[in-house]
């Protein structure tokens, strides 16, 4: 509609500015049945933010937290798990790195034409993963897994650099840490998990969107993460498999970190097996994380439904 300019962030000025604007647009607000903006304390608040100052003129129009931005922060807070958060920023390095010149895109060109096969192909570029949009994090971890070969050729061919020995060096540590088992399995679970939630996470976009849609569109992303969760074992085992599949390509061993009696920075559960490890130190609390946000986070809608 129109962008104005404001000289304070406080609930009662943004109120101010936002509900004479509107006015000034020919909009009558006693017809006003809904409101709808981000958790921050300025907007939201329930005594001196925007959300309060509205209330009080139109009690009817019923105020909502933006059910992307609400989804937005469920899968910010379950990516807080370290080996998902330590994945994240390994994927946002490479990005980054492969991206950074034009001699470091055409080397990763050349190999995404001599490593992926198929449809995949047609896509010649990484994703960088973005500081706050978990929709454009999603296309980006989902890009990254597709590429995954040509990826490692890339970081291969810039290790050998003789003349640029930043670069070498980067492309080496970077390849310490990408075609290994641990961060494999936590980018397939996020690739996983984000065929499930980005659907809806662009669906939440539209306009036309009501808020009982929307909670059966959240419903139905729980639903599926429960089933998940109650066939944790099946589903896990086919993303083992690949990791596994993915591993032998590039002789990376398969193996359990390494455990000590008094181990309290990072995952010690009992367990030889490695998948059995890896889906309780990874798939698992993941996936809780995600259901147990969700339940919470959209549980004020719900109430309003």
């Amino acid at each position: 509609m129109c962008f104005v300019p404001v000289s304070s962030t406080t609930g009662k000025d943004f109120a101010s500015t936002i509900l004479t604007q509107l006015s000034q647009l020919g909009l009558n607000l006693e017809h006003m049945r809904g409101r709808s903006y981000d958790g921050a304390s300025n907007m939201s608040g329930k005594y001196r933010g925007v959300q309060a100052r509205a209330n009080e003129l139109y009690p009817l129009a019923m105020y909502t937290h933006c059910c992307n931005h609400v989804l937005n922060l469920v899968i910010g807070t379950s990516s807080q798990l370290p080996v998902i958060r330590n994945a994240m920023a390994t994927i946002s390095d490479t990005c980054a790195f492969l991206s950074r010149s034009a001699q470091r895109v055409w080397i990763f060109q050349d190999n995404v034409e001599r490593e992926v096969s198929g449809s995949a192909s047609s896509r010649q570029k990484l994703k960088a993963i973005c500081a706050t949009r978990w929709v454009e994090r999603h296309d980006s971890i989902i890009i990254f897994v597709t590429l995954f070969p040509a990826v490692v050729s890339a970081l291969e061919e810039l290790q050998q650099e003789n003349e640029q020995v930043e670069v070498a060096t980067k492309a080496a540590t970077l390849l310490n840490s990408v075609p290994k088992c641990t961060f494999l399995i936590a980018a397939l679970v996020m690739q996983h998990t984000s065929g499930i939630i980005l659907p809806v996470l662009k669906l939440l976009q539209k306009k036309e969107l009501d808020i009982f849609t929307v909670i059966e569109l959240i419903d139905s992303v729980l639903d599926i993460l429960r089933h998940n969760r109650s066939n944790c074992e099946n589903v896990c085992h086919k993303i083992f498999d690949q990791a596994k599949n993915e591993c032998e390509k590039y002789d990376a061993p398969l193996l359990i970190p390494r455990r000590c009696k008094c181990q309290i920075f990072r995952d010690n559960y009992p367990s030889d097996d490695p998948e059995h490890f890896f889906r309780k130190a990874i798939f698992v609390p993941y996936l809780d994380h995600l259901l147990v946000e969700m339940e919470d986070r959209f549980f004020d809608q719900k109430q309003k439904c």
